[in-house]
This record gives C-alpha cells, sequence and structure tokens, in this order.
C-alpha cells in the first residue's frame, strides 16, 4: 500500500488525466476499424505491417467491439498504424472526492449501528459523522474499502 505522500501524488496524477481523456468515447466501430480507415489503411495493408493475415485483423477488430482484445494486441495494432495504444481507468470524479463519499457512509453506517450515537440530536450526530469520516481518512484503516 502506497504511503501517504505517494497516494496524494498518484491522486493529482489521476485527476490530472482524467479530464484530459474523461470525455473520449469509443468510436462506433471501434478503434481499430477507426483508425485503419481514417488513415486510408486496408485490413490487409495493417497485417503486412503487423506481421499477420488479414483475417487476423478483422477479427481484432470484432473481438475490440466484443471486449477481447487483448491490450498487447492493441499495441501492436497501433503501431502498426503509425500510432500508440493508451488506455486508463478514468474514476467518477475527484479521487480525494471518491475517499471523501466512501468515509462518509462508512461513518453514517456506524452511527446508525451505535445506539448511543442514534441518540443524538441531528446536528450532534452529523457532527460525529463528519468526524468520524475526518478520521477514517487521516487513519485510512486497512478495512476502508471493505463493505459494510
Amino acid at each position: 500500500m502506497p504511503d501517504f505522500m505517494e497516494q496524494r501524488r498518484l491522486a493529482r496524477m489521476i485527476d490530472k488525466t482524467a479530464k484530459q481523456v474523461g470525455e473520449v468515447s469509443v468510436p462506433e466501430k471501434g478503434w481499430i476499424a477507426s483508425v485503419r480507415r481514417a488513415l486510408g489503411m486496408s485490413a490487409e495493408q495493417v497485417a503486412l505491417r503487423k506481421g499477420v493475415s488479414r483475417n487476423a485483423v478483422y477479427q481484432a477488430e470484432r473481438s475490440e467491439k466484443e471486449g477481447a482484445v487483448s491490450l498487447k494486441q492493441m499495441e501492436q495494432l497501433a503501431k502498426a498504424m503509425n500510432g500508440r495504444f493508451v488506455y486508463a481507468i478514468v474514476p467518477d470524479g475527484r479521487v480525494e472526492d471518491i475517499k471523501y463519499r466512501h468515509a462518509l457512509k462508512k461513518a453514517q453506517n456506524l452511527a446508525k449501528s451505535d445506539p448511543e450515537i442514534a441518540s443524538l440530536p441531528a446536528d450532534e450526530r452529523q457532527d460525529w459523522i463528519e468526524d468520524k469520516a475526518a478520521e477514517l481518512l487521516h487513519d485510512f484503516p486497512p478495512s476502508f474499502w471493505e463493505s459494510e
């Protein structure tokens, strides 16, 4: 598990990358076929550059649409078309926001399961939940991402 500073550095890098690629959508025919066609290359020309059969290129195009193409295949095909293959996992929001929402949810569940906390007035209970969420984020226990 990376230490706190490494986590922060990675979070900033992920957030920056997510802004750059977050709006990218896969072309209807997939990346392989779309780039090949945009370049005006036939499947046979790509196949010759990659050292495979034309059918292997068509199969890769079908596999991509089915979600079954390998990263290695994508990399090799991109190279054969004078490109490079890039992939990413783009979080649904800033990394720190995702962690904070999860910490709040855990704290809310802890508050519900503790009769003493559940019986507090609403504003005090909310303060406890926010403090607990902050504590969870600070201590970041190994069980942080485990389901309740």
